[in-house]
């Protein structure tokens, strides 16, 4: 479980990732850049995190979204290009 957590994690930056329970949303990881900026999504003073959450329960009613097993697909695959692209830079 840890590791799909860090998994989450650093997919996070790049899109908030919506977390499903029985194909219900129940959770949104959402990366921050300081304390601040946490504490106003905690306090649900921000409307982007609210168009987030109306905008993937929209797309789950329509029957979007993507699979589980696809999403992990798409994580190793974006894995495996940034190991790439890094040891690119150190040949450099």
């Amino acid at each position: 479980m840890a590791t799909q957590f860090d998994d989450y994690l650093e997919v996070s930056p790049e899109q908030p990732v919506l977390i499903t329970r029985n194909g219900k949303p129940v959770a949104v990881l959402l990366a921050v850049h300081d304390k601040a900026e946490a504490e106003q999504i905690a306090a649900g003073r921000s409307r982007s995190l609210r168009s987030i959450f109306a905008e993937a329960h929209e797309q789950i009613q329509k029957g979007g979204g993507i699979p589980h097993d696809q999403f992990w697909r798409e994580v190793e695959q974006s894995r495996r290009a940034k190991k790439r692209e890094a040891s690119r830079g150190k040949m450099r």
